[in-house]
């Protein structure tokens, strides 16, 4: 769907769920490259900026994730943004709804503002980093719970799944941020008038560091997770070791008597009971001891 959402100094055009035949008579009508355009329709393309004769092209990614149990890639979690602008014109491309377009027009768009299109786009990326803020601090609460959870008493909760995909979640939207400082470098290096370019790069700069810390947490709350798990491992392996250490002498004991021999001394002794009774319990006792001097218990 094509439609005009600003006439004024320039025009701002915004074309939703394209199809190739549409973006190819876009490229004819605004003389942009086809090439260029065509990287529109393709869904996990990552940020980039671009020169296209007198237009700039530029692709950005809001975070949108889709409805699923996991979403961990970035078409799962984000969509993507192109544009393409000269001075006398915006071209927005993208599959899904941009809610906060309206709202650039309505705050930026009026009579009192004389924007031009890069001031536009630089608005449109600084609303599309802010979508990482929400995330941020969901991801980071994540972490919080998990950790309580991993180091609670009586917590038998499995956690590495979970670590993995918010580990990949941040993973994926920290590569985004750091693709789109490029692309805020770029556009600022293509133009130095515009002082709202500023904002946008602290925010992107501040947004990058809060998923920076977020994926150390979550690398280190692995880690701890998985050494804990460990730890646990080896308590269990410790008491059935010491469980068959003190059982296998034992078991020597009454592997021999239960041999069946015609002539063994002990066999017809009035005490030999008794005494092997009492000798298994010395055994368990010297066991015991040795163990507590070697400090194993």
């Amino acid at each position: 769907m094509e439609k005009t959402i600003y006439q004024g100094k320039f025009t701002w055009l915004d074309v939703t769920q394209p199809k190739k035949d549409q973006l190819l008579d876009i490229a004819k009508r605004f003389n942009l490259h086809p090439y260029t355009v065509q990287d529109c329709l393709e869904p996990d393309h990552l940020p980039k900026f671009e020169l296209d004769g007198e237009a700039r092209f530029i692709i950005v990614r809001a975070y949108n994730p889709k409805e699923l149990e996991s979403p961990h890639s970035i078409q799962d979690l984000t969509s993507k943004i192109a544009l393409f602008y000269t001075d006398t014109c915006l071209i927005s491309i993208h599959r899904l709804p941009q809610p906060f377009f309206e709202e650039i027009v309505a705050k930026y768009l009026t009579e009192d503002n004389h924007l031009d299109p890069c001031d536009v786009v630089t608005r449109i990326i600084w609303y599309a980093v802010a979508t990482y803020q929400g995330p941020a601090q969901f991801l980071d609460d994540e972490v919080d719970k998990i950790e309580t959870a991993i180091f609670a008493r009586h917590s038998r909760g499995k956690f590495e799944e979970k670590l993995y995909h918010l580990r990949r979640m941040v993973s994926v939207n920290k590569k985004l941020l750091i693709l789109t400082e490029k692309v805020v470098d770029d556009l600022f290096r293509d133009t130095k008038s515009n002082p709202f370019i500023q904002d946008l790069r602290d925010l992107n700069l501040k947004l990058h560091s809060n998923y920076e810390q977020i994926h150390e947490d979550v690398s280190n709350l692995l880690n701890i997770y998985i050494s804990i798990s460990a730890h646990k491992t080896n308590e269990v392996m410790k008491v059935l070791t010491i469980f068959s250490v003190f059982f296998m002498p034992l078991t020597f004991v009454a592997g021999i008597y239960g041999m069946n021999f015609d002539i063994m001394p002990e066999l017809r002794f009035q005490w030999g009971y008794p005494l092997t009774l009492l000798s298994m319990l010395l055994i368990v006792i010297i066991i015991y001891i040795w163990f507590k001097r070697k400090e194993w218990l």
